[in-house]
């Protein structure tokens, strides 16, 4: 064999949306004899699959087992047979053979330049753009099957159809003789660059995506219906539907496979209960579904490796009578664990709390500014002291809402709308921009403290006066109708989804500590996907701030189905009403596990 075998290539950076696992074998023939003979010498147990330019196709994270075949550039022989037939092979480019039929004076072809595949995709699929569909140029087709025999086929044995195209199973294509018409080269090269400059205009080329997502429906467009569903810019991880042709969906940096078939799902779903149309995809889903990672139980193998640990609880905030049930509480499971612990009220100063105690490492369980806002993550930095948690950055910039908000907008998450308030001049202003009701939020404080809900002018002036008290940046944000939700982050992972419900009018600092009348739902409710969909979000939104160890992400799905991200909180509660301990028992794992892992994010 003269091509190329590769074990194990991961598979991203052959396709258009770049993503996708690894292939067990992925083979790159020297030339159309080379693959024939390739293929002959397969087991005939070995799983094929075929891939030219990667367009058109959704590669699953957990890759493609057996033998995947690419052949972009390799099958690229092109050239006008003595009867006028265009003989091209299935590995060529679309848009060089609408270029190479325009340059040699033939008409029909042009289409192809608004495909972003190679020929071999385009017979298999009956690819079309600007109004021109593959199939009605078609002679006739080469074909390859398993046992490594070529035949030649004519249109009539195949069953054609909008975006499909059904054969014999078992069989690809390696050529097609084209029927095309002899014309003007100057008018099909300018009607090329008409469709070109209409492709640009109209299409998200400057990012990776698969082309065409969802076929279009019978009289109608699956852009408009997904427009007028409101989905335009919706996000899901590293996926977005595109800003500029909503029937495209777009990596925006680092999206997942999984990311992207999610958001397929959600605009199916979306469509049909807004205008009672499925949507029927275009693009083709192979490949494995990545194994979920397992946060394991932890036996306390060797707690002697952390050390001696402080618990630090208390602190000088208003969040202190929480932190020292928290802290206590921390502390308690650690000893039951084995672990050198001792638990330090700091009332002042970290340093003076820690003068003359000597620790390999702090568990920060500090509420609040002073324990969660950077400042004791820099002095324990300078301390060279290790700590639980996210660093000094992540930990400043989640503390204050108005710039993670911020920060998540620039990333193309959704959060709700705000109006920053310096004084009561900013009110009317306020009310023109968000309307009622909002809820008005001091921007550097936690446990929801000096929140209040505002339906009218007078009470969005008294929330005003209550949030200032803690002398910080004020904002109001828009009311957001919907069903309330919480996501604990361990290590990288989300945790079960937790949805709150309270007789408050929202869930504020009673609900949340004291009340008996809130109700915390584990399982949420949501169906496995908008479930997965919603941790991937919340794993999404703690990593673009810079999150690192464990957090709990707050998120609305409002009475549209969007996902609004609220807020994110660094040191989460740990008390017997806290979240995090709730969400890790669903997932298996006990308090006493849960410390032990949190006190682990530590070593790194």
């Amino acid at each position: 064999m003269q091509g190329r075998l590769l074990i194990d290539e991961p598979l991203a950076k052959y396709t258009s949306w770049r993503v996708g696992g690894i292939a067990d074998r992925l083979y790159i023939p020297y030339d159309k004899a080379d693959l024939v003979a390739f293929v002959k010498s397969l087991p005939a147990t070995e799983p094929l699959f075929w891939m030219g330019l990667g367009s058109n196709l959704l590669i699953r994270d957990g890759g493609i087992r057996g033998t995947v075949i690419n052949t972009k550039n390799r099958l690229k022989e092109m050239g006008f047979t003595a009867e006028g037939l265009l003989y091209v092979e299935a590995g060529v480019p679309c848009a060089l053979v609408a270029r190479f039929c325009a340059e040699s004076g033939f008409l029909g072809a042009e289409f192809l330049a608004g495909i972003p595949g190679t020929m071999g995709g385009a017979l298999k699929m009956n690819a079309g753009a600007f109004g021109g569909e593959t199939w009605p140029i078609v002679h006739q087709v080469e074909m390859l099957n398993r046992q490594g025999q070529v035949s030649f086929r004519e249109p009539p044995e195949f069953k054609i159809a909008y975006r499909s195209v059904k054969g014999l199973d078992g069989e690809w294509f390696l050529s097609a003789l084209l029927k095309l018409e002899e014309g003007d080269t100057a008018a099909s090269q300018q009607k090329i660059k008409a469709l070109l400059e209409q492709r640009a205009k109209t299409q998200p080329t400057n990012q990776p995506s698969c082309g065409s997502v969802f076929v279009n429906p019978v009289g109608d467009y699956a852009a408009r219906l997904i427009e007028q569903a409101g989905l335009k810019g919706f996000t899901l991880g590293g996926a977005r539907v595109s800003e500029k042709h909503a029937n495209f969906i777009v990596n925006t940096d680092n999206a997942s496979a999984a990311d992207i078939e999610k958001l397929i799902a959600i605009v199916q779903r979306k469509v049909n209960e807004i205008h009672g149309v499925l949507l029927k995809t275009e693009v083709c889903m192979v490949g494995e579904e990545k194994t979920a990672t397992v946060i394991p139980a932890h036996r306390y193998d060797n707690p002697e490796k952390f050390g001696r640990v402080a618990v630090l609880m208390g602190g000088s905030a208003a969040e202190r009578a929480v932190s020292l049930r928290s802290g206590a509480a921390v502390y308690e499971a650690l000893k039951r664990a084995g672990v050198d612990a001792i638990a330090i009220d700091v009332t002042d100063s970290p340093i003076d709390a820690l003068a003359g105690v000597q620790v390999e490492r702090v568990f920060n369980i500090i509420h609040g500014r002073g324990g969660e806002d950077g400042v004791l993550q820099g002095v324990l930095g300078v301390m060279k002291i290790p700590y639980t948690g996210s660093g000094v950055m992540a930990s400043a910039l989640s503390m204050d809402k108005l710039r993670t908000k911020l920060c998540w907008q620039g990333y193309g998450l959704v959060t709700p709308r705000w109006q920053l308030l310096d004084s009561e001049a900013d009110i009317d202003g306020c009310i023109e921009k968000l309307g009622f009701p909002v809820i008005v939020k001091p921007a550097q404080e936690g446990s929801s403290l000096g929140m209040s809900k505002a339906h009218n002018r007078d009470e969005l002036v008294k929330a005003l006066q209550i949030a200032s008290e803690f002398n910080c940046d004020v904002y109001a944000e828009q009311w957001v109708a919907g069903k309330e939700y919480t996501v604990a982050i361990l290590n990288g992972a989300a945790l079960p989804v937790i949805r709150l419900e309270t007789p408050h009018s929202f869930y504020d600092y009673e609900a949340k500590y004291y009340a008996n009348t809130t109700q915390y739902h584990c399982p949420c409710g949501l169906d496995d996907a908008q479930e997965t969909a919603l941790q991937d979000i919340a794993v999404t939104a703690s990593k673009v701030v810079g999150v690192t160890g464990w957090a709990r992400v707050d998120v609305f799905i409002d009475s549209q189905g969007q996902y609004q991200l609220i807020e994110i909180n660094t040191v989460p509660g740990m008390t017997d009403h806290s979240l995090v301990p709730m969400a890790a028992k669903q997932a298996g794992l006990t308090f006493d596990e849960l410390v032990w892992q949190v006190l682990e994010t530590s070593l790194a």
